[in-house]
């Protein structure tokens, strides 16, 4: 579901320090879950730090100054890691309208969502970008299946349908631009 131009630029602005809050913390999760993600943070921090010496002597910019800081290095890393605590000493989870379970992170735009082995999401599609990443478990959605630490984009006017796919429950933490109810059925 995720083409490489849409990875590309996640990670490029991850390194860079450009995501909104719920948006880093689900690169931070992909950067510490996955080999993936830590290799591609750890290149695109090389190349940014290449590029900053290289650039001459002037006011910083602020996207240039964090492209040379690794993520784990920025307060967001530990956000990540008390999510997955979080998820080990088991969220409060609401059931949404749809039968799935949901639980609050306490970062605007992202939250978990719990799907039972077998159980489905409802069909949907995006009309802006949404960042998913597999905590525990495996999901698949008709465009591929996904295991601990992958990243799914679903870019706008993509359409899916998340089922836990296993004997395990899947849990993924779920990131997007804060935005209304109907959003999600586009």
């Amino acid at each position: 579901m995720t083409s490489p131009d849409t990875y590309t630029a996640f990670m490029m602005d991850h390194v860079a320090g450009n995501h909104s809050a719920a948006f880093e913390l689900a690169g931070d999760l992909h950067v510490m879950l996955s080999s993936q993600g830590s290799e591609a943070a750890a290149w695109w921090a090389a190349i940014g730090g290449a590029l900053l010496e290289e650039t001459p002597a002037g006011p910083p910019v602020r996207n240039m100054v964090m492209v040379h800081m690794p993520p784990a290095q920025r307060h967001a890393e530990s956000s990540a890691k008390d999510i997955i605590r979080q998820i080990d000493e088991g969220p409060n989870w609401r059931r949404g309208l749809t039968g799935v379970r949901y639980a609050a992170t306490g970062t605007r735009g992202a939250r978990l969502m719990k799907l039972d082995p077998g159980q489905s999401a409802p069909m949907h599609g995006h009309n802006d970008l949404e960042a998913t990443v597999v905590v525990h478990g495996r999901f698949s959605d008709g465009h591929g299946t996904y295991k601990r630490g992958d990243i799914v984009l679903g870019e706008p006017g993509m359409r899916h349908k998340p089922q836990a796919v296993g004997h395990e429950t899947c849990v993924c933490l779920v990131a997007q631009k804060p935005g209304g109810f109907w959003r999600n059925f586009i």
